[in-house]
């Protein structure tokens, strides 16, 4: 009976499962998250499985996040699983996230990240890789580890991986988001060609070029001078005209600020919401601010844009546009 008890007390996992996911992009940006829907959930570390030339495993860092699978339920027989992914809405959210093991230094957002990709909503992840790894706590590390160089030294030990791809967003609402996933094999449903035709709006990313979108609007991210907003109305004709955001300045309603990415020179121009205390960088709460400069879609947002000029308001038809929407195929009644 010693025996027996000592051979059950052996298969006992003795730890707690984490579920960690990762997220490529379609653009390539790999981000990373642990299911952070328990109390006191904090990023935490996990290794590489490729080995670096100095036979290392590099940690990653995954951020604590509202995250999980569900319905995975793989048979010999029927059609492949279609789970279901649930997250924190981060494009609504504009969470904060810190890259580093202190959380004070080398700060960056998901946003940013996400910006930089030029996906503004959440159909904008749709064909995005996600890798669902699970391993125990003890195999992970923290912050103190990576700092004492102790986290990059043996290979990861985990259950074998799940990979899926987001196929369609199956509900949304201001604070989570539910994503279809599909298998990388599963191709029902696929059409030819792979575009959905719609024939009153674009379907480019809005200056998608400037991001590394192939194709597509090639909006500059300078605006060639001319910034306009939802509307299509003019915001402004010089960017000069215009204050740069302050992070020790309060802002009123209807306020306009502009900021710039130091790296590429995108202006984008922002109007407070509500008053808006100091440091409440606008990129990073939208709850305070609203992008102006953003497109109507529409083929009289493509027409002032690229048929437009710095002096008056009539346009060049002599210029192609690049508009992403078939208007031919609208019906008129």
């Amino acid at each position: 009976m010693t025996d027996l008890i000592d051979l059950v007390q052996l298969q006992e996992i003795g730890d707690s499962l984490v579920d960690l996911f990762e997220i490529t992009l379609p653009n390539g940006t790999v981000v990373r998250f642990v299911s952070g829907l328990e109390d006191g959930q904090t990023n935490l570390y996990f290794p590489s499985s490729v080995k670096t030339a100095a036979g290392r495993y590099t940690p990653h860092e995954y951020y604590a996040l509202p995250i999980q699978v569900t319905e995975i339920d793989f048979s010999t027989s029927g059609p492949l699983p279609r789970p279901s992914l649930t997250m924190a809405n981060i494009p609504v959210l504009a969470r904060t996230l810190n890259n580093n093991y202190d959380g004070l230094t080398d700060e960056v957002t998901l946003r940013d990240t996400l910006d930089a990709e030029g996906i503004y909503g959440n159909r904008d992840l749709l064909g995005s890789r996600v890798v669902c790894r699970k391993t125990l706590k003890k195999y992970t590390f923290s912050g103190n580890d990576v700092q004492q160089g102790t986290a990059s030294i043996s290979p990861p030990v985990e259950f074998p991986t799940q990979t899926f791809i987001i196929d369609r967003v199956a509900g949304e609402n201001e604070i989570m988001v539910e994503f279809e996933l599909a298998s990388p094999i599963d191709v029902e449903g696929v059409v030819v060609p792979g575009r959905i035709i719609v024939g009153k709006y674009c379907s480019w990313t809005y200056q998608g070029q400037q991001v590394g979108r192939q194709g597509g609007c090639d909006w500059p991210a300078n605006s060639n001078g001319r910034f306009y907003d939802v509307t299509n109305s003019v915001i402004t004709k010089d960017i000069s005209t215009i204050a740069q955001y302050s992070t020790s300045t309060s802002y009123s309603v209807a306020d306009r600020v502009k900021t710039v990415n130091t790296g590429t020179g995108w202006f984008r121009i922002w109007e407070a919401k509500r008053s808006v205390p100091p440091n409440r960088y606008p990129p990073t709460n939208k709850g305070f601010w609203r992008r102006l400069d953003v497109c109507s879609k529409t083929i009289e947002g493509c027409k002032v844009r690229f048929q437009g000029n710095s002096t008056d308001e009539t346009l060049d038809t002599s210029n192609a546009l690049p508009f992403g929407g078939f208007p031919g195929t609208k019906k008129f009644k």
